[in-house]
């Protein structure tokens, strides 16, 4: 396989293992809201303590648009090195790759920061 469809394989696996665990973090999040549903005064003492889920979820979001554009921009990438490869597996490599582009953008788009914000301040009331 051609060097530059390897490397950009490596760039895509590494922006999956980055969505995954974000994924594992947003995951995490939900179990904490699930715990604090049952003891509200708990919030109160995580934002004392400085570990406010509510700061955790903004950095989220963040985070979230970040490798959102990190695999817009290899998406980009892998469609300008598809120009160069029309009729061999580095191609349908690459096609693959764009397709699992997509997948992941759609995927980080559908975990909903603001609902889990929201949730959130609604506990703390």
């Amino acid at each position: 396989m051609d060097i530059a469809v390897k490397n950009l394989v490596l760039s895509y696996e590494t922006l999956a293992n980055q969505a995954i665990r974000f994924n594992h973090a947003y995951l995490q999040l939900l179990k904490i809201y699930e715990e604090l549903i049952f003891t509200p005064g708990w919030i109160s003492e995580l934002e004392k303590s400085g570990s406010s889920p509510l700061k955790t979820v903004v950095s989220m979001q963040q985070e979230q648009q970040i490798i959102i554009s990190k695999f817009q921009e290899l998406s980009q990438l892998l469609a300008k090195a598809q120009l160069h490869f029309t009729t061999n597996t580095e191609a349908e490599e690459l096609r693959n790759i764009a397709h699992d582009c997509q997948v992941m953008i759609d995927f980080l788009n559908s975990i909903d920061l603001m609902d889990l914000q929201d949730m959130f301040r609604e506990i703390k009331k």
